[in-house]
């Protein structure tokens, strides 16, 4: 697998041109690059200089992260200006990836963003509809960039698609060869505290687009937020039975450190990138994963 960092994880204390200069120098294979932090970046630069990077750079750009879904988009009933809102982040990711050599885009179910507003609600049918209508729309217009689509579920109650087997039946559904996953290890721990991942062998494996890694902090579980996440070899999580899963699959992509902790924020970027690659690379090692 290739060692991939993804920006959230010093988002609050880097900017992407110091993310791609650190990352070049850790020794990372590839970058997830955050929406916000390139929208930040093209403040003070062009796409062509950033093509121009990665041209001459070890470093490859994966995947970008990420189009948060809501369940009217692209519906009869969607409301014209949220949709523009969304439709130019997703262009906007499509626009550029084609420029410099990025092929995927993060794509996030429905959510009740609000971490005090209780669980999502709705039911698995209007979800399960909602979503292959809108990764069914989202393929065709990604196809002419060559983007492909890396669905990933999250675990916890405000999400509308918790589990790989929900995941797992919209992308079947959806039936489209650039639609996929992106299998994150805490988003499915959120699920109940879940350390089996032997779900994943179930899925199709050419359809396990990407990775994501990292262990939690142990907490109750009205308690678990996306803030717990941690650097492997630490925390709940069962890394190795994740990484080992995936092996089993045959995946052989990416493998990203992604993780919103502001305890990280709090240090120097310098700090989060070498510990993120130093733990990352540790963790995969000890799974002959390299």
């Amino acid at each position: 697998m290739l060692v991939s960092y993804n920006e959230a994880c010093a988002k609050d204390c880097s900017t992407l041109e110091k993310d791609l200069e650190l990352c070049e120098k850790a020794g990372f294979d590839c970058i997830e690059i955050r929406l916000d932090m390139l929208t930040d970046y093209l403040k003070r630069h062009t796409v062509e200089e950033l093509a121009a990077f990665f041209k001459t750079s070890r470093l490859r750009p994966h995947a970008f992260n990420a189009l948060y879904l809501y369940p009217e988009f692209l519906s009869d009933g969607d409301d014209a200006q949220k949709q523009k809102a969304l439709l130019d982040e997703f262009r906007l990711g499509c626009e550029v990836g084609k420029a410099i050599g990025s092929h995927y885009f993060i794509i996030v179910p429905p959510l009740q963003r609000d971490p005090l507003g209780g669980p999502f609600v709705g039911t698995w049918e209007d979800t399960f509809a909602n979503c292959v209508r809108i990764l069914k729309k989202l393929s065709d217009m990604a196809r002419p960039y060559d983007m492909n689509l890396c669905f990933e579920l999250v675990g916890f109650e405000r999400s509308s698609v918790r589990s790989i087997a929900q995941a797992d039946a919209i992308v079947r559904a959806v039936d489209k060869d650039n639609v996929g996953f992106v299998f994150d290890s805490y988003n499915i721990y959120l699920n109940g505290g879940c350390n089996d991942f032997s779900s994943i062998g179930k899925v199709q494996p050419e359809k396990i687009f990407a990775a994501h890694l990292m262990s939690a902090d142990d907490v109750p579980e009205d308690q678990r937020g996306q803030d717990k996440r941690c650097f492997c070899g630490a925390g709940v999580v069962d890394t190795d039975g994740f990484l080992q899963a995936l092996k089993a699959a045959g995946y052989k992509g990416i493998a990203s450190v992604e993780t919103f902790r502001p305890e990280y924020w709090q240090k120097t970027p310098e700090w989060v990138v070498e510990q993120a690659y130093k733990t990352t690379r540790n963790a995969l090692a000890a799974n002959d994963c390299l």
